[in-house]
């Protein structure tokens, strides 16, 4: 029995060697044995959690299937600068899963180029003349006949924000992507019936921490973000895309069309937009099928989480306006959603190290511009800029932040304490709340598929949520100034019109329904510009600008210098609270004195300006005109009047107030720089806004338009002529001749750039040439009589050198940097 029972034993042991030599060595396990002790998430892509490995698997969908994939930040890094923020989405692509053997590979397809024809042969024509890309592979990890399984973990774990990169681009060192440091978090990893959500923790180390870096994370040489990555199944059929016109401020998708007929454009345009639907569509209003809902992030605290949805449930007016019924909503996002969850629409509360931008995007069907998720970001430190302008404006009034904080005896209270005093006493934080409401609404605006109209705010009333506000500050009849209506509450007229082309239903006319909505736009006047038209410093629009008000940009600055003047001359210690830093006085005095900053921009570009708009063939609009030479001269005289020494004095009472820093507190980009270490520099002051309004009137393109479009009476040379003689005057006290030096000597290095600039024409460098040579005659002709003989001789020398060696002018002056006055800056 022994030896039979061996014999059985050697026997089996024989036949499993041979089976297993018989066995391909690359066979893979099979489906189900892989997933026996797996835990199964069933949803549009099917996961298995592999508790034991640490990584996720996928079962691979149907052969060819397109989704949509989209990456983005779950957590940040903190820092403005660098900008790897929470809630920051990467690219959307349209993807499909292809598997050739055992390696499955990730295929990105082309949607720039396209044939729409119904013809196949198009089709295929058109898709192999353009590259697809492979951008992730991996081998086969189990299967049995069609169900295949693949490891997604280097898919997830790996540096899919290209974060290296904008490290590398912020000059923050070498960095590079760890994956050893770096893992999938299984318990965030979901599966729903139309999208998946799965994160990774990747990490990040580096051979030299970058300051940035150093400021915000626990350890600048190695840090972890979390990275998201959704999976969405197509939108269902239904959805119907719409044409994109040069006159309506639609984020548009753009690809090009090689089967469009040879009488058409091979560009094509459509709108980006949510999916919406009337329940009854012959209805003047209705319901929607499917209302849009955004979602607030319940980690914004009050008052700040009631102004945001406030401004938010603005849009639900315009979309009123439309034709729907309460088809918009705004909610507070459930506790246990993810925010990155594809199935919410959301307004995310931000935190950074300092003051930046705020901005809202969306993901969106690479095919037809379905708008699949909106996403803002809303950065906490945003107000920062509007609350230090109104505690500086407020110090001509009752409401300084410090008497009422003093009045009160909350020094030393808790900010959620000085919150609510303020809410009950004070202008600077309704004010403060009041544009937060914009900012919510302008933000949303974004992801429901609009861009920028920075020509609204030039309407009679306020028209549009996406354009900039600049606070709108009255001068009441006792000289006091008046905050009452700094922001506008509500939606514009703009954002009306926007929705109505964007969302409205025409039924079978559309047509000639969006025909009727554009001829009923041009006859209203309702003007669109772009970033492309204020942003840039060499934009001709006057139009087309941030952060202003007004019709008229010449009345508008004449009223902010007025303003200005009134808080300058009241700006105190009382703008800050018992036991504050006096030093800190200065973060209160830069963005009142530099008020109207974004004015000046606005006025400059009257100078060699244009008013036009964005018209097509058959719209009744303005033909391109430049600016007449009588209100471009008005423009110069005001800009010049903004130079004025008495405006450039910062006074003797507040130098006095203007302390030093204690040695404890951290360096600010909201103060000027100081070429006396740590004493307050009134100079720099003074050179900073000559800086700003000299280099606006003497802009290189702008130069070039007065030089183009001149006449006898109106030229670059005539204009140079205006600026010398103005700034030649010498002022009666000691002071605003001080600051009277500063301004000169500042004309006279924009004057070296200028002529020393070879991208531009021969004529306006010879125009700036020659314009040196009668300020050296000034000079010259005058030094006894200036008071600072020194001054003019230094003039005269550097002038005589740069026109001597011209190409290489002696130790030219670096530009002195403002602190920056947009959310975000240096």
């Amino acid at each position: 029995m022994i030896n039979t029972a061996c014999t059985v034993v050697l026997a089996c042991a024989m036949f499993a060697q041979k089976a297993d030599e018989q066995k391909p060595k690359d066979a893979v396990p099979t489906f189900e044995a892989k997933v026996k002790d797996l835990t199964r998430k069933e949803g549009f892509l099917t996961l298995y959690a592999d508790d034991a490995e640490g990584t996720i698997l996928l079962q691979l969908p149907a052969s060819g299937e397109q989704f949509i994939y989209a990456s983005g930040l779950s957590s940040g890094l903190g820092s403005n600068p660098v900008g790897l923020d929470r809630g920051q989405w990467g690219r959307t692509r349209l993807v499909r899963f292809k598997r050739v053997g055992k390696r499955v590979y990730l295929i990105e397809e082309n949607q720039s180029y396209r044939a729409t024809a119904n013809n196949a042969a198009e089709k295929r024509a058109v898709r192999e003349s353009f590259a697809d890309s492979v951008f992730w592979a991996t081998d086969v990890v189990a299967a049995t006949g069609d169900r295949v399984l693949i490891d997604v973990k280097s898919l997830l774990v790996r540096d899919a924000h290209q974060v290296v990169g904008k490290l590398k681009s912020s000059d923050q060192g070498e960095y590079k992507f760890d994956k050893d440091l770096s893992f999938v978090e299984l318990d965030r990893c979901k599966a729903f019936p139309n999208n998946c959500e799965l994160n990774a923790m990747v990490t990040y180390t580096g051979k030299k921490s970058g300051s940035l870096v150093a400021r915000v994370a626990a350890d600048g040489n190695s840090f972890t973000l979390r990275l998201h990555h959704s999976f969405v199944k197509l939108p269902e059929p239904g959805y119907k895309p719409r044409k994109a016109d040069p006159r309506v401020a639609s984020s548009a998708l753009t690809f090009a069309d090689y089967s469009a007929p040879l009488d058409k454009p091979i560009e094509q345009r459509i709108i980006a937009r949510h999916r919406l639907e009337k329940k009854n569509p012959g209805a003047a209003k209705s319901p929607a099928v499917e209302p849009i809902v955004y979602y607030l992030d319940p980690g914004t605290p009050q008052p700040v989480r009631d102004a945001l949805l406030d401004g938010a449930r603005w849009w639900n007016e315009a979309f009123e306006a439309a034709g729907y019924v309460d088809a918009f909503q705004v909610k507070m996002l459930p506790e246990d959603a993810d925010p990155m969850d594809v199935r919410f629409n959301v307004i995310q509360w931000v935190h950074r190290r300092t003051r930046g931008w705020s901005y809202g995007q969306s993901i969106t069907d690479p095919r037809t511009g379905e708008i699949i998720k909106g996403h803002v970001l809303l950065g906490s430190l945003r107000v920062r800029q509007d609350r230090l302008i109104m505690d500086g404006i407020t110090a001509a009034s009752e409401f300084a932040p410090g008497r009422v904080a003093n009045a009160c005896g909350i020094a030393g209270a808790g900010v959620s304490d000085a919150i609510a005093m303020f809410a009950q006493n004070a202008s600077p934080i309704d004010v403060s709340l009041a544009r937060l409401r914009q900012l919510s609404a302008h933000e949303v605006g974004h992801t429901i598929g609009f861009k920028h109209n920075f020509a609204a705010s030039t309407y009679a009333d306020r028209a549009s949520v996406m354009d900039y506000p600049a606070p709108r500050v009255k001068v009441a009849a006792d000289g006091s100034l008046d905050l009452s209506d700094a922001y506008g509450v509500g939606i514009g007229e703009w954002d009306k019109f926007m929705v109505r082309y964007a969302y409205a239903d025409f039924g079978d006319a559309e047509e000639d329904g969006l025909q009727e909505l554009l001829d009923e736009a041009d006859q209203r006047g309702l003007l669109y510009l772009s970033d492309a038209d204020a942003r840039p410093a060499a934009a001709a629009n006057p139009l087309s600008n941030l952060w202003d008000n007004g019709t008229d940009p010449v009345t508008e600055l004449r009223h902010l210098m007025n303003v200005r003047r009134i808080a300058m001359q009241k700006l105190d210690e009382e703008e800050l609270v018992k036991g504050q830093a006096l030093s800190d006085l200065e973060t209160v005095l830069v963005p009142v004195y530099l008020y109207h900053r974004y004015q000046i921009d606005a006025v400059a570009k009257m100078l060699g300006g244009f008013d036009y708009d964005y018209a097509v063939v058959g719209s009744k609009r303005k033909p391109v005109t430049p600016i007449p030479a009588g209100k471009q001269k008005e423009a110069l005289d005001t800009l010049l009047e903004s130079l004025q020494p008495r405006d450039l004095v910062v006074s003797d009472r507040l130098l006095k107030l203007l302390a030093p820093r204690p040695y404890s507190s951290a360096s600010d980009r909201e103060r000027f720089e100081s070429r006396g270490a740590m004493i307050f520099d009134p100079d720099v002051a003074a050179r900073v806004l000559a800086e700003v309004t000299l280099s606006q009137i003497l802009q290189p393109e702008r130069a070039a338009r007065l030089e183009a479009y001149s006449n006898a009476r109106w030229n670059l040379p005539v204009v140079l002529d205006a600026v010398t003689r103005k700034l030649m005057r010498i002022p009666e006290t000691q002071q605003e001749r001080k600051v009277q030096e500063i301004v000169q000597h500042t004309y006279v290095r924009q004057l070296f750039r200028l002529a020393g600039d070879e991208s531009t024409s021969h004529n306006v460098r010879a125009a700036a040439s020659d314009q040196l040579r009668s300020v050296k005659f000034y000079f010259e002709r005058g030094k006894a009589a200036w008071p600072n003989a020194r001054h003019a001789t230094q003039v005269v020398a550097e002038i005589e050198r740069f026109l001597t060696r011209p190409h290489t002018p002696a130790a030219p002056q670096e530009k002195l940097t403002p602190p920056p006055g947009s959310p975000i800056g240096g």
